[in-house]
């Protein structure tokens, strides 16, 4: 591999390690126990350093940079027999040990069944995410459990519920949250480091009559009611001698509960997963983990000791579950962004408190619905649906101990949708040549990314050294990562590093197996500027002669702008036209039609510059705290630029503003001003960076402004992948047009 290009900052660092009884315990150490339960005259013996929360009950920011240090390649090579829940008929106590066994057994089932839990997503939108929320929930949580394994049950219980508060998400992951928050607050209070089965059992029940206050309004048919009503009857089977009758008795409960989902979940009159035929997907996920854990104590479990499921990139999800069909119509929401923030409370502020203003947020402003609320101590984890998660956001802020939120997410649960369900498909079977780029870097999800290559290119964070290959990094880890890097104390410096001619040559060799020219898209071949470029050029020239004459190179010379001339070589592809008709509508658009906004912050100005000075003016400053549009005119061009022109003019300045809000005021008006009486948009391409509703915003301003569309004008919104935490900032996007005379 070969350097490319670097951003980001420096940061972290690595917190003392523990140790007891001659064993390293986990990294949220015994101190937090001493701390937190000193203040309610209970004690653990333990140093005095790196709990989660401090003597004032204040949850510890090293704690939470610690914890928010999750995508990195796993160092758990082979999962640690803790104990044998085979043995489950003589196990008559549950220590930190047993419930880490337990856990590991019920994401072993659940995770092989993600593909199954999306496809049966359908309240309260079908938005085809409830597997992989459940999973991101579960399982770096579960892993860390693993890598520093604890048999205090107090401490494996909080470490995985301040986990499961940093990585739930969506409306599956935030309740299983505060689950495990519940969980964790009723095995402490039994101030035992572990306990007898009977004793683990009277926890399970507290959480479960726990769980309505998860949410203002429970809904009886979901994740939470099944959760609930399954914990809570294992009071009728009481008392419990050994693990295995408990979770013979949970795994028949979430059944039983499982299957009255469907008669339960009513919305404006209508049983809306007997019409869809399906049951709830959370419960359902729910249900897997604990037939997990009866399955693993009765050893029919034979995947819960594979380190892959722990693996944070991984080439292919493996689902057992066969192909499901599901209306997916039967749930619409008027709502588009499912939003989320984890946020520290400032002094005297309560949990209820902030829950209450944004309850009346919700109910009396309409700011949105599907509240979820999760606390743990002083940070609070809220989620919601809304069409605008800046009010969300701003009505959280008051509260907030620090200047920014800790986390915050946006979805766009109708482009999931249509991206998971819609009737549209990229079907290039009978295309007449194949496609290679930097396609699944920069192309909206609604394209199947299965028909194209993408050339492999790894990011390589400082604080292991090990390269991750970009193409197969999921949006949910995407999303962490970023929100690792919006903090200075969390954030990790990344290099890129392009493949070399060897592996550039293999994936070549991959794409014309399908017997079909390849259009391969480069933006420079000059190995000054590109070392993806001159190591592509390189596997050309190791190909054979027949092989070679198979591979036409199209270079447009705009970096990383690479998306409308892949948009247009897909669709000459699916129309059935040649490879030299795709190449010669790519040049027209390169050399003439093709103009970009990209709108940035002066902190990754600044870094850019010290990356890449001579990129700048000399004499090229910036201000604080600004915000910058670089682009060019939003206009045809009739002289044709070299490709070292191209270069050189990307970072002409064309605004400046104090706010992203007035930077896009500022950059529409420009727009509109640039383009000619004969000349409209006819393709607008936006990439945001973590924040895909300011990208709608932007769009829908464009209108606003009657800037001058195509009736045909195409238009595309998505979030960045794993480029956007290499080479960019949160709340960061750029905007790709493309202008035709009329």
């Amino acid at each position: 591999m070969t350097p490319e290009d670097d951003s980001a900052e420096d940061g972290g660092g690595d917190l003392m390690a523990i140790a007891r009884r001659d064993r390293r315990l986990s990294r949220a150490s015994v101190t937090f126990f001493q701390d937190e339960t000193s203040i309610r005259n209970f004690s653990i013996s333990s140093t005095s350093d790196g709990g989660l929360v401090d003597s004032e009950g204040r949850v510890r920011d090293e704690y939470i940079l610690q914890r928010q240090s999750v995508n990195r390649p796993t160092k758990l090579n082979k999962v640690p027999l803790l104990c044998d829940l085979t043995t489950s008929s003589n196990i008559t106590n549950v220590d930190g040990w047993v419930l880490s066994m337990l856990l590991v057994s019920g994401f072993a089932k659940m995770s092989s069944k993600i593909n199954e839990l999306n496809a049966i997503n359908v309240f309260p939108i079908a938005d085809g995410d409830t597997g992989a929320n459940m999973k991101v929930c579960l399982k770096l949580p579960i892993r860390n459990l693993l890598l520093k394994p604890s048999d205090n049950i107090i401490i494996a219980s909080r470490e995985m519920a301040a986990d499961v508060l940093l990585n739930g998400q969506g409306n599956s992951g935030t309740i299983l949250s505060h689950f495990f928050v519940e969980l964790a607050e009723a095995v402490r209070e039994v101030k035992k480091s572990d306990m007898s089965v009977d004793e683990f059992a009277s926890c399970l029940i507290k959480a479960g009559m726990a769980m309505d206050d998860a949410v203002p309004n429970p809904v009886n048919g979901t994740l939470l009611s099944v959760c609930r009503d399954a914990l809570v009857g294992l009071k009728k089977q009481r008392p419990y001698a050994t693990l295995d009758v408990l979770l013979s008795a949970m795994h028949r409960n979430c059944q039983s509960e499982l299957a009255k989902t469907p008669d339960q979940l009513i919305v404006d009159g209508v049983k809306v997963l007997e019409k869809a035929g399906v049951v709830d997907s959370g419960a359902q996920g729910f249900a897997y983990l604990a037939e997990g854990m009866y399955l693993a104590s009765i050893g029919e479990l034979p995947n819960a000791f594979d380190p892959e499921m722990f693996h944070t990139v991984t080439l292919a999800t493996v689902d057992d579950s066969p192909p499901i069909s599901v209306d997916h119509t039967v749930c619409d929401s008027k709502y588009r962004y499912c939003t989320e923030a984890v946020m520290l409370l400032k002094e005297g502020v309560t949990p209820d408190v902030v829950f209450d203003r944004v309850q009346k947020a919700a109910t009396q402003e309409g700011i949105g619905d599907s509240a979820v609320f999760v606390k743990g101590f002083d940070m609070v984890k809220i989620h919601m649906h809304t069409n605008n998660p800046d009010q969300l956001f701003d009505t959280l802020q008051p509260f907030n101990r620090d200047s920014i939120l800790k986390k915050e997410k946006v979805e766009d649960m109708l482009a999931m949708r249509e991206s998971m369900h819609g009737d549209e498909t990229l079907d290039l079977g009978d295309a007449k040549f194949t496609i290679m780029g930097l396609c699944s870097y920069l192309l909206p999800r609604t394209f199947d990314l299965d028909e194209l290559h993408t050339l492999p290119i790894f990011a390589v964070p400082s604080s292991t050294q090990e390269p991750i290959d970009m193409r197969f990094v999921s949006d949910e880890d995407v999303c962490v990562i970023l929100n690792q890097q919006r903090h200075k104390e969390s954030a990790v410096r990344y290099t890129t590093a392009a493949s070399n001619p060897m592996q550039l040559k293999i994936e070549i060799l991959a794409a014309l197996t399908k017997g079909k020219p390849l259009l391969m898209f480069l933006f420079s071949t000059d190995k000054r500027v590109s070392a993806i470029g001159r190591n592509t050029m390189i596997a050309i020239d190791m190909l054979e002669d027949e092989q070679k004459k198979l591979v036409k190179v199209f270079v447009h010379g705009w970096t990383f702008y690479e998306q409308p001339f892949l948009m247009e070589a897909i669709k000459f592809a699916k129309a059935g036209k040649s490879i030299d008709e795709a190449i010669e509508a790519c040049k027209e658009i390169a050399d003439h039609c093709f103009s970009f906004s990209s709108f940035v912050t002066s902190s990754s100005v600044r870094k850019l510059q010290a990356w890449r000075p001579g990129l700048f003016p000399e004499g090229f400053t910036i201000e604080d705290d600004s915000f910058i549009a670089f682009g060019l005119p939003v206009t045809t061009r009739d002289v044709v630029l070299t490709d070292t022109e191209r270069l050189g003019k990307l970072m002409g300045i064309q605004n400046k503003a104090t706010s992203m809000v007035d930077l896009q005021d500022a950059e529409i008006a420009r727009v509109k001003d640039n383009l000619k009486p004969d000349e409209k948009l006819s393709k607008i391409i936006v990439q945001t960076i973590g924040r895909i509703d300011i990208g709608h915003q932007y769009l829908q301003k464009l209108k606003d402004a009657h800037v001058p569309l195509m009736d045909d004008v195409e238009l595309s919104v998505c979030n960045a992948g794993m480029f956007a935490a290499v080479a960019s900032a949160w709340g960061e996007m750029s905007a790709v047009y493309v202008v035709k005379k009329v």
